[in-house]
């Protein structure tokens, strides 16, 4: 079946059309780091509420598990009702829940409002990358999709020190960035089309999801985003470990490594389109890169292990989703890419509690993390078997 598209927009129109559907990719990032630099004012301002040193963290992080829960019921939603008319309802719907908390004064209800956040971001991260998917292929797809992470790592560095700035008035005020989604809206309304229905499978055919090859690439986008998130999770402790407290210098680390998946996007495109190297390359890039940090001596030694393994989730991401998306019919893309988002946001989630749990076991982070990178380099090997037939073409 073929996975070709009627071009709804004009040449002219399509450069315009694709930037407006990759800025939602900075909504994701926002809810994660906006507010990190407040957290500990929102826990002195909640302080006298049982359990807030438990309840504020959840506040901080249950988008991300929304996300992941509810992406695939958004996929579905994006295949049945159109992925144009969702993104606009659930763009308009995150500016609303994200400044919800400067009014809200009690914590189970800005615990609630996060939670609605995650899910405005489940359909509107699994919608614009679907539209994107629509309107694109080949080569041309996989420039976009690598756009795509180079914008969501582009966009962590000023949002932490935006939120950092206006933490400086109130803990409340870096929530009002979140309404700035509303500003995405006119954008999507004026450039973007909806790829027409009857493009996608010829009359009276019946599309199969394709659940084995999703199960394989599910797999190994959950594993790669677990193995990402360690990094700027566990970087600062790794840094103390060896008398480096400078929030300055842990934070050059991390913007370093962040850095480095924006070089890995931009290899990416010029990748070879079939084989399963470059898949393989990237989990052994990130497993030498987590060794790297846990086995070195000074500071330029642990940053250089997070540039080697942001480097290959710059490959990963932009990769394993072009693999993902390659010949899935019209009206499976919607229920593909929610599939895909909700695995890497369940690995984004689990990082930290797997850490966590080896740490536990073996009695020290440097051992759960040497764990993580020998799993790693097994990826290596297990993507290069599993994916042998799997390329990126359309």
């Amino acid at each position: 079946m073929s996975d070709a598209v009627v071009r709804v927009v004009p040449s002219r129109a399509a450069t315009a059309q694709s930037v407006s559907l990759i800025l939602p990719v900075i909504l994701p990032v926002m809810a994660a780091v906006l507010v990190a630099p407040v957290i500990p004012d929102i826990s002195r301002a909640f302080a006298a509420v049982p359990n807030a040193g438990l309840l504020v963290p959840v506040a901080i992080t249950i988008p991300a598990l929304m996300l992941a829960l509810f992406s695939p019921l958004a996929g579905w939603l994006a295949d049945r009702f159109g992925r144009k008319r969702l993104l606009v309802a659930a763009l308009l719907a995150y500016a609303v829940c994200g400044v919800a908390p400067i009014w809200l004064d009690h914590l189970p209800a800005i615990i609630l409002s996060r939670a609605l956040l995650g899910i405005c971001e489940a359909a509107v991260m699994t919608c614009s990358t679907a539209l994107i998917c629509d309107h694109n292929q080949g080569r041309e797809r996989a420039h976009w999709l690598a756009m795509q992470s180079m914008m969501a790592s582009l966009s962590s560095i000023p949002l932490i020190v935006i939120g950092g700035l206006l933490g400086e008035q109130n803990w409340r005020t870096p929530f009002a960035i979140y309404g700035l989604a509303a500003l995405i809206v006119p954008a999507i309304l004026l450039l973007v089309e909806e790829a027409p229905r009857e493009a996608g499978n010829p009359a009276g055919s019946i599309a199969v999801f394709p659940r084995r090859r999703f199960a394989i690439i599910g797999l190994l986008a959950l594993a790669a985003s677990l193995l990402f998130y360690i990094m700027p999770i566990q970087i600062g402790f790794l840094l103390a470990m060896q008398g480096i407290t400078s929030p300055q210098k842990i934070g050059l680390a991390t913007a370093t490594g962040s850095l480095a998946i924006l070089a890995g996007s931009m290899i990416f495109r010029r990748l070879p389109r079939k084989g399963t190297m470059p898949a393989a390359a990237t989990f052994a890039c990130m497993g030498a890169g987590l060794l790297t940090m846990v086995l070195a001596r000074d500071f330029a030694g642990v940053v250089a292990g997070a540039v080697l393994h942001g480097f290959g989730w710059g490959i990963a991401l932009p990769l394993l989703l072009t693999m993902a998306m390659a010949g899935l019919p019209f009206d499976l893309r919607g229920r593909g890419t929610g599939v895909f988002m909700g695995a890497v946001f369940i690995g984004q989630f689990l990082s930290p509690l797997g850490v966590a749990a080896i740490d536990g076991v073996l009695g020290g982070l440097v051992p759960a993390i040497k764990v993580f990178a020998i799993l790693s380099l097994l990826l290596a090997v297990a993507a290069a078997v599993s994916l042998r037939e799997t390329q990126t073409d359309d």
